[in-house]
């Protein structure tokens, strides 16, 4: 039961956080893409859970999804949205020389919040998380196939 509990916790983690990184994109705030990159962490970790893989410490998010077996039909949207590992810590810090990166577009900020949240939706339909029940824990932890 705890592993249902930790899924449906990363998935509904996952769902505010993309519901932060939309309210923050509509005020162009730079930390938009960096809670968008979070959400798609804790989509892809809640599957690493349930495949009882740990994705460790680190936020390299290809790695975590090279972790996911080919045989999970989610692999795909994990892989849509693996290159939001970059903006873990690009976008939070100042480069050496003291230079900000510049947030994406919005079309390209639109797409990958598009693709988490296909991924998000697509993960607590199979793991069935109740979004709205903060307490309830998924119905299933079994890895998806």
């Amino acid at each position: 039961m705890r592993v249902n509990k930790v899924i449906a916790s990363y998935v509904r983690v996952a769902d505010e956080d993309l519901r932060g990184a939309r309210t923050l994109f509509k005020d162009t705030n730079r930390n938009a893409i960096y809670l968008c990159s979070q959400a798609a962490e804790k989509v892809i970790r809640a599957v690493l859970t349930s495949e009882n893989k740990h994705g460790g410490t680190g936020h390299n998010l290809v790695i975590m999804v090279n972790m996911v077996p080919d045989e999970n039909p989610i692999k795909p949207l994990l892989r849509a949205i693996d290159s939001l590992g970059d903006y873990a810590t690009a976008y939070r810090y100042p480069t050496t020389g003291g230079r900000m990166k510049e947030p994406p577009a919005s079309e390209e900020f639109e797409r990958l919040a598009d693709c988490v949240d296909v991924a998000l939706k697509e993960v607590a339909k199979r793991f069935e998380v109740d979004l709205a029940d903060k307490d309830k824990p998924a119905g299933n932890a079994d890895p998806i196939r």
